[in-house]
C-alpha cells in the first residue's frame, strides 16, 4: 500500500506539485542569499550565526565557521528543536507483539 492510495483523488498530485514548487522557491531564494563568489572563492553564511565563511577545503568546520557553531547546530538537531518537516512517524506494528504473552521468552 502506498501513500497515494490513501490519500483522496488528486490530492497526491497537487501535493507534489506543491511541494516541487516550494523546493525551487526556497532554493533559489537560499542561493541568491546565502553565496557569495568574489575572484573565484565561494562564500557562504554559517547556518548558525550568519557570518560570512570561506566555503573550502581549508575550513574543516564548513559551512560552519567555527567549532562552536557547528557544535550549536548539533545540539539543536539532538534536542529536537529542528527537525524535518512531515508527518509523524507511525507506532511500530510489531512492537505490540512484543509484550505477547503467548510468544515463546528467550
Amino acid at each position: 500500500m502506498s501513500l497515494k492510495s490513501l490519500l483522496p483523488e488528486g490530492t497526491y498530485g497537487e501535493l507534489t506539485a506543491k511541494a516541487k514548487a516550494q523546493a525551487r522557491g526556497h532554493a533559489e531564494d537560499q542561493s541568491s542569499k546565502a553565496t557569495t563568489v568574489i575572484d573565484g572563492v565561494l562564500y557562504v553564511r554559517c547556518p548558525n550565526c550568519g557570518r560570512q565563511v570561506r566555503y573550502s577545503k581549508d575550513n574543516p568546520y564548513r559551512p560552519f565557521c567555527s567549532e562552536r557553531c557547528r557544535l550549536l547546530d548539533l545540539g539543536a538537531w539532538a534536542n529536537e528543536e529542528r527537525t524535518i518537516p512531515g508527518e509523524k512517524a507511525l507506532c511500530d506494528e510489531d512492537a505490540e507483539q512484543l509484550n505477547d504473552p503467548l510468544l515463546p521468552r528467550r
